[in-house]
């Protein structure tokens, strides 16, 4: 084993090139053919294409909750008044081991003054001819029992007549805080159970009873990009912001947000010391021509 840091890393395969950095264990851009999937919009300094959310993500109202009967307060570690997405989208990760197709990182995270959570997540991204793979496993490295989560939060390129499909249950409503507040009716627009372009508004729902599979298109470029998640994955958020943003976030969460003050948790997971939570997301890059022609021939 042997550790790395302090600079990015570059992994190539097909049509595929990735960037990554220790910066969050971060994506800093995906690029197909050319054409950058995965951008960078996020991460505290807008570096970030895509990140982990390790051990939590999302929001927490009021910055406490009760487990156990025992209270637990976080302090907020952005500028937002709510903790937002755990720890490691903040942290430094170190590479433990590389190929040209491959890297596995580290984090290890001592209890800190403004979290209950100790932790070690550990992070491989993998490419494989037009997939790129991401996965994800946290482990308690406390000394007693929390409820944990893991998910992604992609950032991928934004396109007038884009297009999304996916199959989710429930749509949850956008609250104070943005935290989710009660459930609502799918309104038309984003009923995406068939191909739809993403309205040019103001989007930033949860979605449980998420399929584990969503398919994006960019007829622009030709291109179709198939989302697969492990059943761990049971949440999707969907944030875009008003246009002319030029970013489309779907998030794989293992929880709802805010799922520590929810009556069953929200889809977290308690870990006690030594467990862990583990999921992959896959996402595979299709040339839509180039599936006609081979359909066709």
């Amino acid at each position: 084993m042997f550790v790395e840091a302090g600079h990015d890393w570059t992994l190539a395969q097909g049509d595929l090139v990735v960037s990554a950095s220790p910066e969050g264990g971060s994506i800093v851009q995906a690029a197909w053919r050319g054409t950058p999937i995965l951008q960078a919009a996020g991460g505290p300094e807008g570096k970030a294409a895509c990140f982990p959310l390790v051990p939590f993500g999302n929001r927490i109202a009021g910055n406490c909750f009760t487990f156990r009967e025992e209270s637990f307060t976080l302090q907020p570690n952005t500028n937002e008044p709510l903790v937002l997405h755990g720890d490691g989208w903040l942290d430094t990760w170190n590479l433990t081991e590389k190929t040209d197709n491959s890297l596995e990182l580290d984090l290890v995270r001592e209890q800190p003054s403004h979290s209950p959570y100790a932790f070690k997540a550990h992070q491989k991204v993998h490419l494989e001819e037009d997939c790129l793979s991401l996965s994800l496993r946290v482990t308690n490295l406390g000394k007693k029992a929390l409820p944990f989560g893991i998910g992604f939060h992609p950032f991928f390129r934004r396109a007038p007549d884009m297009t999304l499909q996916t199959k989710v249950q429930n749509m949850w409503r956008e609250g104070e805080g943005h935290l989710p507040d009660g459930l609502q009716h799918i309104p038309s627009e984003l009923d995406f159970s068939m191909p739809r372009i993403v309205p040019p508004r103001w989007i930033n729902n949860a979605f449980d009873g998420f399929s584990g599979k969503a398919r994006l298109h960019w007829p622009d470029i030709e291109l179709a990009l198939d989302l697969s998640c492990d059943p761990v994955f049971d949440v999707v958020m969907i944030f875009a912001p008003q246009a002319p943003a030029d970013f489309v976030c779907l998030e794989p969460m293992s929880h709802l947000p805010n799922g520590h003050n929810l009556p069953d948790l929200g889809g977290l997971s308690v870990l006690e010391p030594g467990e862990e939570l583990a999921g992959t997301i896959k996402m595979t890059f299709l040339h839509v021509s180039e599936t006609r022609e081979k359909n066709n021939g």
